[in-house]
This record gives structure tokens, C-alpha cells and sequence, in this order.
């Protein structure tokens, strides 16, 4: 029997990945870090009140294992016969939780939730969404007032439990090695992280609720989600007339984002866009899908230097900025302001690099300077759907090459990079994601 192929990163590119290689008649073991499959998408593939059967089977398919809260612990040997040790830290819930929901709201922790962007609240024991894969609670031990195994203040959600899911007695995870043939890397970027919202923070991020983040206003953007798909002002949820986009630095996946919030802001008939770009010029040609865009909205777009943002008696926010060229002092004012950082590595892929013996380039992501890895999706800084589906299925070509598959296994009737540009015209769109996964499970073999 082959050895199947390690995919770090649960996300959507990590699936997709996983999907075409059991399309090609191999296998796949899928780690992700977090307590649900899906990724920074999850919300946006799983926010309904239930798991689309179509996902749902790409999750079951029996070539594809997957490990939630789960990470490479170390990597020996050679391509075709890697040694790959994995460590998965206890849920703290068994499988026998129903999703009953008594344990969330006698729960005293609170805090942000990472699949909202931090918009919205989860407790400590909790599902970060309505339905997820696995379909059981997760506790965040790091966040629960139980510290195993010997301090407990705090029970009262073993108390309310009528399944007997929480055990916070699960033993210490003890490492286990699987071998495989390759590994694919698809982590993804940072979403949201510390170091990027401090870079924000320069720009008046934190001093004003109606001052959000890119990664926010993508959210908010979603359906379902928060606002259910609408732009709203955090400060008081009305719809905003004006929006105000400001990208601190120029970074090409940064102006990728941005353009596509313009259009998607336009559809929402919203009275005044204008975007500001600080610290270069109109000449860059990392803005050109941005100057496009634009101009596809009716969008006014300037370029300047930073001097401040401050709430104005009309409850609105007014952005001073020094204009390039020239340093003419002008100021722009809108109901909601959204600062767009750069697209950073993963928090931990500095870490991870070193337990696979890669290299950084100069931005901090991985290279492939070790065979037999190979990287897709944001892993290598990239944004979009298009360009992460086009990445993953050149990683798993290269991947294939470390392993014989069986020549009687059918391939797809529409390869995955088809599928994938289905995605790009479709803009992304929910059905089309879920759609693309379900013709990638069709035909698969072990």
C-alpha cells in the first residue's frame, strides 16, 4: 500500500489538496492546528446552521485522514519515506457530546472569536460556529479556568453536561509517527495577528470602533456571518454611507483584498467609496488591479502621509493625511474607516520551518529548499481562491512523484484547476466552493 501525503493546514487549500490527491488515488493525512477543519473559511463553508452534505463528504471520504489540534512534532528520513511525529492535544469533550449547548452559558470565560475576526464572543468551551467538522465541542484548555489534571475551581461545565463528554482527566498527548511519502505545507497567512493589528494600531486601529481591520470588513462581507453580509458600523450597526479604505504600506495581496472589497462595497449601493494609499504613488504597478477597480466603482482614490484620525461632532471619522506630492494638507471623512496591513506568515511558521528543515525568504515564508515539501495557498503568501486551488494541485503533482499509484484509478471528469478558475469567475461564492469539493470527492479511490 502507498504511503499517503502529510498536508499541514486544514483550510481550504489544505482540502483541496487532500481532495485531488485522493482524486489521483493516493491518500492523505490532514493536520490542523485549530479544532475544526475549514480555516480562515470555515466560517464563510460552515456558518450555516448545518454541514452541507457536499463538505461534509470530502471530510468523510475514506482516503483522507484528518487530526484536529494537532502539529508536526518532527520530520526524519527521505522523500518516499518520510518519518513524520505528530502531537494532538486532548478536546477535553469525547465523541459523545450532542451539541446540546448546556456547557456554553454556564461558562464564565469569554472571549474573541477567532473564526468572526474577533467579532463576535465564544466561551471557552464552545463551537466556534453553528456546525463544524468534527461536529463536537472543543474546550481551549489555555483559556479554561481548569488547568489539568489537578487544579479545578471551576466544574460547572462537567456539571451541566447530561452526555458525560467533558473529561478534563484526558492523559498528555503522546507523540505518534506516521510515515508518509511528501508533505504539503498549506498553513496559510496571518489573519488578524497581534504583530499585524499593532502595526495597525500606528494608523488609529483600537481608538475607535468604527476603525476596523481588512480581515473585519472581509467577515462582515460574509453571508452567513456576523452582519449577514452587510458593512456595518461597529459603533452603533447602522449601514454606513461613507467607507474610507487605507492601505498603510503598498503590498500586492493587500491591494488584491482591497479591490475586492470595493466591489463588493459598490454592490451594496453605498453612497461615497475613496481609497488612500499612503506613502506611495499612483505609478506603482502593485496598485494596478486596485487603480482598476477604482475606477470600476466610482471610487476616489489618493495617496498621502499620514497625520491622524479623530471622530467628528457628526459621529463620523475624519482621516488627515498630508497629499503626495506636494504635502498639501487634506483630510477625507467617512462613517467607516478600514485599514488594510500586509499579509503576514503564519505566527508559527518559523517554528514549523525548522522542524521541516526549510528556509525563509526575505517576507518570512517558507522555500522549497527541501525535497519532497511542498508549499501552496498562503503558506506562500498568496490570497485568492484562484491562485491557492492552482498551487495546491501543482503541490500535489510534485508530491505524487514520491509514490507509485495504481494505474486502474480513474481520474476526475473535471480536473480541480477547472474547478478552480469555476471559482475565480464565480468571485469566490459559497456554492461554487462547496461545489468544487464535491466533484473533487467523485471518483476517488484509496
Amino acid at each position: 500500500m502507498n504511503l499517503p501525503v502529510l498536508v499541514l493546514g486544514g483550510g481550504l487549500t489544505g482540502m483541496l489538496a487532500a481532495a485531488e490527491l485522493a482524486a489521483a488515488g493516493a491518500s492523505a493525512i490532514i493536520l490542523e492546528r485549530g479544532p475544526i477543519l475549514g480555516g480562515k473559511r470555515a466560517a464563510r463553508l460552515l456558518g450555516g446552521a448545518d454541514i452541507d452534505p457536499r463538505l461534509g463528504a470530502v471530510a468523510a471520504d475514506p482516503a483522507i485522514e484528518y487530526l484536529t489540534q494537532a502539529q508536526l512534532h518532527s520530520l526524519e528520513g527521505e522523500p518516499g519515506a518520510f518519518s513524520a511525529t505528530v502531537v494532538q492535544q486532548p478536546r477535553y469533550v469525547t465523541a459523545d457530546c450532542t451539541r446540546c449547548n448546556h456547557c456554553v452559558p454556564v461558562c464564565p470565560q469569554a472571549l474573541a472569536n477567532e473564526y468572526d475576526a474577533g467579532l463576535t464572543l465564544r466561551k471557552a468551551i464552545h463551537s466556534p460556529l453553528p456546525a463544524t467538522i468534527p461536529d463536537i465541542y472543543a474546550l481551549d484548555i489555555d483559556a479554561c479556568l481548569n488547568s489539568p489534571p489537578n487544579y479545578q475551581p471551576c466544574q460547572r461545565c462537567v456539571e451541566v453536561c447530561d452526555d458525560n463528554a467533558i473529561h478534563f482527566d484526558m492523559p498528555a498527548p503522546v507523540p505518534v509517527t506516521h510515515k508518509v511519502a511528501a508533505v504539503i505545507v498549506a498553513t496559510g497567512y496571518a489573519d488578524n495577528s497581534e504583530d499585524g493589528l499593532a502595526l495597525l494600531a500606528e494608523f488609529g486601529y483600537g481608538t475607535h470602533a468604527d476603525i476596523i481591520s481588512a480581515v473585519e470588513l472581509q467577515r462582515l462581507l460574509e453571508d452567513p456571518g456576523p452582519s449577514g453580509g452587510f458593512a456595518v458600523r461597529p459603533s452603533n450597526e447602522g449601514y454606513p454611507d461613507s467607507v474610507l479604505l487605507v492601505m498603510p504600506r503598498v503590498c500586492r495581496d493587500a491591494a488584491w483584498v482591497m479591490a475586492n472589497h470595493l466591489r463588493r462595497l459598490q454592490a451594496q449601493d453605498i453612497a461615497q467609496l475613496q481609497v488612500l494609499i499612503l506613502g506611495a504613488d499612483g505609478d506603482d504597478p502593485a496598485l494596478q488591479d486596485l487603480r482598476q477597480a477604482a475606477a470600476d466603482c466610482n471610487a476616489t482614490l489618493c495617496f498621502g502621509s499620514w497625520i491622524g484620525a479623530e471622530a467628528t461632532p457628526a459621529e463620523t471619522l475624519c482621516v488627515n493625511y498630508a497629499e503626495l506630492p506636494g504635502g498639501r494638507r487634506l483630510h477625507a471623512e467617512a462613517d467607516l474607516v478600514v485599514l488594510s496591513g500586509e499579509i503576514l506568515p503564519d505566527e508559527q511558521i518559523a517554528d514549523l520551518a525548522r522542524v521541516l528543515g526549510l528556509a525563509l525568504d526575505e517576507r518570512g515564508y517558507p522555500t522549497a529548499s527541501r525535497p519532497g515539501i511542498h508549499a501552496a495557498g498562503g503558506a506562500l503568501g498568496t490570497v485568492g481562491i484562484e491562485a491557492g486551488a492552482e498551487q495546491a494541485r501543482e503541490a500535489v503533482q510534485q508530491a505524487l512523484q514520491h509514490l507509485p499509484l495504481q494505474q486502474d484509478d480513474p481520474a476526475p471528469t473535471q480536473s480541480p484547476a477547472e474547478l478552480a478558475e469555476v471559482l475565480a469567475r464565480q468571485g469566490e461564492d459559497l456554492e461554487q466552493v462547496l461545489y468544487t469539493l464535491m466533484k473533487l470527492g467523485e471518483g476517488r479511490r484509496r
